[in-house]
């Protein structure tokens, strides 16, 4: 690293040890009040994390375009303002217009800019950070974090150096800023990418504070650390425990001296639901040969859950880990999508991974005449 380079991180480490976002406040409320430049009596709808939940809300401006929203969180989140798209069918219809760090206790006041659609008519994108806020320590660092990141990109553009430059600038925020929630949120946002360097994910998640470590998700986070060397083949998968369709616990322990397929989906799923008639032609040629599957829905809904069963007739152990893309198994397993499953031996070790159609017949096969 040059010269430049090293100034830069030096900025980066000083500029960022700013007053600290602490967990643990007494008032988990938080109160945004604002104005925004569009229309009068506008409408948006509203989406933010409580911990694990996923909250959806709305807000009316009055008719001099202010307003006042309350809500309650467990530790920071992201505050996002949405509204359908109307103005651009290559665009997903939902889009977020303004994106913005809370914690619990804030009291903040809001500016919605005009701009947020930018570029040309045939590349329309959205700019989530078009506004004004006060209020917010741990906006102001998100900010200044990632100016400066972009500052030391541009004045290093040796591409094979990329990932070893990210390891320094989220190594020394993290070091520098131990009990911030957003050293934690980095290194939660980029565990998927740090795989290739354990040791390094360990270190920097051991210089958090005790604080984060505690927080929801320090301890989501500590959960995917322990998890990840055991989801190779060979290793035995982690134990977990759901509830199933009847609301009782079910525990991957309880199928010990089973062949186990261990299957996520989900009810909206397409791709899932295809190929549930060929797991129904498997499991009816296996059961009696102790082969069981484990069907994990990460549905939101569990009624949709539970309709999609009914309709689909599905007769295996049917579990829930509620929450889409963001249920807590599916987030420790470090899942990519769905659907997605492990299949497993007796000992419940992991024998393949991902299997589909006659692939997973074969294994399958394999399997039970080996042993």
């Amino acid at each position: 690293m040059g010269k430049r380079s090293t100034a830069l991180l030096a900025i980066v480490s000083c500029v960022l040890s700013v007053p600290l976002v602490t967990l643990g406040q007494r008032n988990n409320s938080f109160i945004i009040q604002g104005k925004i430049d569009t229309v009068p009596n506008a409408k948006y709808r509203i989406m933010y994390r409580n911990n694990e939940k996923e909250i959806g809300d709305s807000l009316q401006l009055s008719a001099d375009r202010t307003f006042t929203f309350h809500g309650s969180i467990g530790e920071p989140t992201r505050v996002n303002f949405i509204i359908d798209n109307d103005f651009n069918p290559r665009l997903v219809k939902d889009q977020i217009v303004y994106s913005f760090w809370v914690s619990p206790g804030d009291r903040v006041n809001f500016h919605g800019l005009t701009g947020w659609l930018m570029g040309p008519k045939s590349n329309l994108r959205i700019d989530d950070s078009k506004y004004i806020l006060t209020g917010s320590t741990l906006d102001k660092i998100a900010i200044t974090y990632t100016e400066s990141r972009r500052a030391m990109y541009l004045s290093n553009k040796d591409q094979e150096k990329e990932a070893g430059l990210e390891d320094s600038i989220i190594s020394k925020f993290i070091q520098n800023n131990p009990n911030s929630f957003y050293s934690l949120y980095l290194l939660n946002r980029s565990f998927s990418s740090r795989k290739r360097a354990p040791d390094l994910v360990t270190t920097l998640y051991n210089a958090l504070s005790t604080e984060q470590k505690n927080s929801y998700t320090g301890i989501l986070l500590n959960k995917k650390i322990k998890a990840q060397p055991q989801l190779e083949i060979g290793k035995s998968l982690p134990i977990f425990e759901l509830a199933n369709d009847n609301g009782d616990l079910v525990s991957l322990e309880d199928f010990r001296d089973k062949y186990v397929l261990v299957d996520f989906w989900a009810s909206w799923c397409g791709p899932c639901r295809k190929e549930f008639p060929h797991l129904k032609s498997l499991y009816n040629e296996y059961k009696s040969k102790n082969f069981e599957i484990l069907a994990v829905s990460i549905d939101k809904s569990r009624m949709d859950w539970l309709t999609a069963i009914n309709n689909e007739k599905l007769s295996w152990t049917n579990l829930w880990d509620k929450g889409g893309f963001s249920a807590e198994l599916y987030q420790i397993f470090g899942l990519k999508g769905i659907p997605d499953n492990f299949l497993l031996d007796k000992e419940g070790k992991i024998v393949a991974r991902n299997l589909r159609g006659s692939e997973l017949k074969i294994a399958l096969d394999k399997l039970i005449s080996d042993n």
